[in-house]
């Protein structure tokens, strides 16, 4: 409510200042939403050089990153299923999140309203192609705003195309409302705004999420890799360390509230998904297939969609490969506090435990009480004695 309140006819909604703490910008650096920065002049097209592989970086990082074996002499232990098998149908998964926000009362939005996501985007040409994106940190958002560009007529290669958080490079979504209000003939709401676009966010398993955010936030933002609290776990870290010990004492720093980053947090509340009438959840792991279904309800097919960075060849290894080594390093109870972490992302989503085969897919014949219901029990039973009614969660 306050947030309609705040809304200026003509201003950009949302006035902050993105930073690497606030949004999901991968530059590092602040950027004010409605200034956009001249682009630099065209340069002959570089490789760009991953400072997370600024050495070879081997399939497994059980050495220190850039010594051992090279990738092509080592074989991952845990094969990762194809991601073609593990696909779900849009309203497949709608259905199973609604269910489940209602099962376990998380849906606050009253009927006929909508809460707010945290970043929401349009492209200028939103007339043409209407497309409303909730831009969620580490679930592929640099490569869905390069898209966006492309959509709006850069033509650039995706490498060339930069500083894509700057939000004053894309649509204002006061001109949807003033739009929208034109037809109504009264003020709009959130939901009336949204509701003739195409409503899109994306969200990944929490496990391979945060190691997203860790590899990308703490290996390439640090010249050792160690933030000052994960020391707290482990004194002995130090440069020469493994990746995975590292993230041990990461892990720890996250679950004691440590370490505190947009990046790091669990998703489903940020992006309000109980609470926003999104028409389709989109899965990080199976985004290649899942984008042609929103190019063809945004009449955007002549816009390729961008590849990961392992595609583009700025990782040598996707994080999802290296999941089983990195958290063999974290201790079982707190491999335990972090799952306490993430509850609501695996229950209201439908993700699978590292120990799940289907990880770290989508999983919805998975036994979710039994999987989870430890972890939600008490809280559960504080919300029957809060609202004199009985949880249907067992």
């Amino acid at each position: 409510k306050q947030w309609y309140q705040r809304r200026v006819r003509g201003v950009e909604i949302k006035s902050e200042v993105v930073n690497s703490d606030n949004t999901d910008d991968d530059s590092g650096t602040n950027t004010e939403i409605e200034k956009t920065e001249p682009e630099p002049p065209k340069k002959e097209e570089k490789k760009v050089i991953d400072l997370a592989i600024s050495s070879p970086q081997p399939s497994v990082t059980i050495y220190p990153r850039g010594k051992g074996p090279q990738a092509a002499n080592l074989e991952p232990k845990h094969k990762i299923p194809d991601s073609n098998l593990h696909v779900k149908d849009t309203q497949q998964v709608l259905d199973f999140v609604h269910q489940q926000c209602e099962k376990y009362n998380k849906t606050t939005a009253l009927p006929g309203e909508a809460k707010k996501p945290r970043l929401l985007v349009v492209p200028k040409n939103w007339r043409e192609h209407r497309i409303l994106y909730a831009s969620n940190p580490k679930t592929g958002s640099t490569s869905f705003k390069k898209w966006y560009n492309r959509i709006q007529g850069d033509e650039r290669p995706y490498a060339s195309i930069t500083n894509v958080h700057a939000m004053g490079k894309y649509g204002k979504l006061s001109e949807v409302f003033d739009w929208v209000e034109e037809d109504l003939g009264r003020e709009a709401q959130l939901i009336d705004a949204a509701r003739p676009l195409y409503k899109v966010v994306a969200v990944r398993n929490p496990l391979t999420k945060l190691m997203s955010g860790f590899r990308d936030k703490i290996l390439r933002r640090t010249s050792t890799g160690i933030k000052e609290p994960m020391m707290q776990f482990n004194p002995d870290l130090n440069i020469n360390s493994t990746d995975p010990e590292k993230y041990a004492a990461f892990v720890e720093a996250i679950v004691t509230k440590k370490i505190q980053n947009v990046h790091f947090t669990p998703q489903w509340s940020k992006m309000k998904v109980c609470d926003f009438p999104y028409d389709m959840i989109m899965q990080t792991e199976t985004t290649n297939q899942q984008i042609k279904e929103v190019q063809e309800k945004t009449h955007t097919q002549e816009f390729e969609f961008p590849g990961s960075r392992s595609e583009q060849g700025y990782d040598s290894v996707a994080t999802v490969h290296l999941a089983h080594e990195f958290y063999s390093k974290v201790r079982p109870e707190v491999m335990e506090k972090l799952y306490h972490y993430f509850r609501w992302d695996f229950i209201l989503l439908g993700y699978t435990k590292l120990d799940n085969p289907n990880f770290p897919y989508l999983d919805f014949n998975q036994d979710i009480d039994k999987e989870f219901g430890e972890l939600v029990k008490g809280e559960m039973g504080q919300e029957e004695a809060a609202t004199g009614s009985p949880s249907q969660n067992p």
